[in-house]
């Protein structure tokens, strides 16, 4: 089972920090985290209201994150770490 999505389903739904591979981060109230078998899919927004995915990538070390726009989801990248806020 994926690490960092089982880490943010136990925070969830209090506020989460998800640091991404070039050091930035997004701080995410939660709105859901969900198993579906092994598979994470949760969402949740930034205190402006931008809406936000997380889901398992094709491995056990990888979470998509992605946000949502005016033109539909863009992927933001993939989440190296998981933290409550």
């Amino acid at each position: 089972m994926n690490r960092l999505a089982k880490r943010l389903y136990n925070i969830a739904p209090e506020p989460v920090r998800l640091t991404f591979a070039d050091g930035s981060t997004v701080e995410l109230s939660m709105r859901s985290a969900e198993f579906f078998q092994d598979d994470l899919e949760a969402e949740g927004e930034t205190d402006d209201g931008t809406a936000y995915r997380i889901v398992n990538g094709d491995d056990e070390e990888t979470l998509l994150v992605a946000r949502e726009g005016d033109d539909g989801w863009t992927v933001v990248g993939d989440a190296t770490g998981v933290e409550a806020v």
